[in-house]
């Protein structure tokens, strides 16, 4: 009878055994569990993507002046970074020679999306000759706008 108790009492042992294992165990995953919750909320926001985007001319106006030499004109811009940096103007002969180049600093358009830039060309020294003229913008990044061109003739 001895034998058979001390067999139940073994049975008995390894069922408890392994059920401590299994608890331990179950603890275990548990407090890994709430530990890696901690008191901490993680919230993702979104943020908005900067596309950057070139400078545009949108329309433009010019005048010739024969009396005075002068070529007077504007454009109206859109520059949705607001960081306009330069307006160039480039005078072309009929033979496609540039006759003449000007690069001018828009520091007064910082900070403005919209607007009109005013731009003359005083073509006294130029020779008789029919004309083209280009005129393009640049941003801070070195964006160039859409050229817009105009032709007149001495």
């Amino acid at each position: 009878m001895q034998s058979n108790n001390c067999q139940n009492y073994l049975k008995i042992c390894e069922r408890s055994t392994c059920m401590k294992r299994n608890i331990l165990l179950l603890m275990s995953m548990l407090i890994l569990g709430l530990a890696g919750c901690g008191g901490e909320v993680t919230v993702t926001v979104p943020l908005p993507i900067h596309i950057i985007t070139a400078p545009s001319i949108s329309t433009y106006q010019f005048s010739h002046d024969r009396t005075n030499y002068i070529v007077d004109g504007n454009v109206d811009y859109y520059a949705p970074d607001v960081d306009l940096d330069t307006i160039t103007i480039s005078a072309t002969n009929s033979n496609g020679v540039v006759t003449n180049t000007t690069v001018t600093s828009l520091t007064n358009t910082f900070g403005r999306t919209t607007g009109t830039i005013s731009f003359s060309i005083d073509y006294f020294s130029y020779r008789p000759d029919t004309y083209t003229f280009t005129v393009y913008l640049t941003d801070k990044l070195g964006y160039i706008s859409n050229p817009v061109y105009g032709t007149f003739r001495l």
